[in-house]
Parts: C-alpha cells; sequence; structure tokens
C-alpha cells in the first residue's frame, strides 16, 4: 500500500551499519562475602546480562534492583559490584566500536552466537563449593552447573546451528548490516554459515594473525557487504597484538 504521492509502505526496522557477533551471554556478578565460616568469592554470576557485551557502568542500580528481586537478607551477607561486570563489553566499546569510528553502541547491532549464560569453570568450582552449601542451610534455591556448562568451540558452533540459526538469520535481515564484524572462532565458525563470497576470494575458516583485520567481500542471500572478522576479548596475546596493530591503523596512532 502506498502514502500519498506514491512511496510504499514498508516495515519499520531498527537498521543498524555494523553487525557485531560475539560467542555467548556473560551475566550480571557481584562480590559476594557469605557469614564466615563461608568464603568471599570476587565474582559470582547472580542474574542475566542486561544486553551482549554490556559495559557494566550501571553495575550498582542494577545490582541494588537484583537485591530487590530476590528479596535480599543481611543473613546472606554482603553484595557489592565487582570489576568482572561489563569487561568484555568495555572493550568492545573501546577496542572494537571507537576504530570503526562509532560514536555508542546504538550505532550497532551486538548479539552473540549463544542467548544464554554458560558457567565458566571457575565459576562452577564457587557455586558447588560455595554457594550451594550456603544455600542448602538457608534454603536458597540449588544451582547445578553442570546444566550450564562452558562451551567449547566446536560446542559453540554446533549448538548456534542446531538451534540459533533463524534467530540469528532473523538479527541479520532486521539490521540489514553494512559490515559484519565477528569476534573470536566461533563467531567465525558461525557466521559462515550465513555468507558467502561476493567476489571469488578465499574466506577464511579460522582467525590468524598473520592478515589480521582484513575485510571480505561477501554476501547474505542477494544483500552485499563487508565482513570483518577479529579476536574475542579473551583472545590470546598474538591475536591481542594483532589487534592493537589494527586499531593502531584504523586510529593513526
Amino acid at each position: 500500500m502506498p502514502f500519498p504521492f506514491g512511496q510504499l509502505i514498508l516495515p519499520c526496522r531498527p537498521r543498524r551499519r555494523v553487525f557485531i557477533l560475539g560467542a555467548y551471554p556473560s551475566a550480571l556478578h557481584i562480590r559476594w562475602a557469605p557469614p564466615p565460616p563461608h568464603r568471599a568469592i570476587q565474582a559470582i554470576a547472580v542474574d542475566n546480562e542486561p544486553e551482549p557485551f554490556w559495559d557494566g557502568e550501571d553495575q550498582l542500580i542494577r545490582i541494588e534492583a537484583w537485591q530487590t528481586k530476590v528479596s535480599w537478607q543481611k543473613a546472606w551477607g554482603t553484595a557489592a559490584g565487582t570489576e568482572c561486570n561489563g569487561s568484555s563489553g568495555r572493550w568492545v566499546r573501546e577496542k572494537v566500536l571507537a576504530p570503526l569510528k562509532l560514536k555508542n553502541r546504538s550505532e550497532a547491532w551486538i548479539t552473540d552466537c549463544l542467548d544464554t549464560y554458560r558457567f565458566s569453570d571457575g565459576a562452577m568450582g564457587r557455586v558447588e563449593d560455595t554457594y550451594n552449601p550456603f544455600a542448602q542451610v538457608l534454603g536458597l534455591p540449588l544451582v547445578n552447573p553442570d546444566q550450564n556448562p562452558h562451551p567449547g568451540e566446536d560446542d559453540i558452533v554446533a549448538e548456534a546451528a542446531a538451534n540459533q540459526q533463524q534467530r540469528l538469520l532473523s538479527e541479520l535481515n532486521i539490521c540489514e548490516p553494512e559490515l559484519i564484524v565477528t569476534l573470536g572462532n566461533a563467531a567465525l565458525r558461525v557466521i559462515r554459515l550465513f555468507i558467502v563470497s561476493a567476489d571469488g576470494q578465499e574466506l577464511p575458516e579460522s582467525l590468524a594473525p598473520a592478515g589480521y583485520g582484513n575485510t571480505y567481500n561477501v554476501r547474505i542471500g542477494q544483500r552485499a557487504c563487508k565482513w570483518l572478522p577479529l579476536a574475542h576479548p579473551n583472545a590470546p596475546g598474538a591475536y591481542q597484538d594483532a589487534h592493537a596493530a589494527w586499531i593502531k591503523s584504523r586510529l593513526g596512532d
């Protein structure tokens, strides 16, 4: 159906110039000091991350809101903020968005291959040796981290291929990006489920320090865009060095 004078009425979508894909969400963490003899935990996940690659700037407000939701009691000890909150988000803000000349995250569509938090090995240990014994005494919900374990790269790719393709393709279609940025090998391999080379150039199957920061002309269906494979915030040192060199080339420092 047209508007007056002939322009078609089309869906209004929140298009973004840049689409950024990570691996899986983090969480809202607290620094928890339960009453003795229980040991303090510097960072324990207690709620969903507000958004992918959240920068943690409003963590105290969010921790207070979380305490209200769970009816926090003095008998549980104290809960405080932690530098763990938003560390990856700050890395993306300073080392991806800024070099791409994006003024804030609202200019990018930021998402993950998987859409739920996963316990790291360290987090699983703290839940099992500190939280669960405490929770059992006070009647709090017990947590079984084995039901939501830390995935390896192959696990992320397999789960995304099996369960997340429709969501990710929908997000790509809504975003209609000019540039796709993948962070880490898992995201690189997952985005390859959707793209093909637009000019016959061979697309990388994994990251390498050599050629780091190269962009590729790709298509998603009939739509052309560019693809920039980058390292994940927690990548090994060689990739952090390559990323630093890429930033320098972008910012001219």
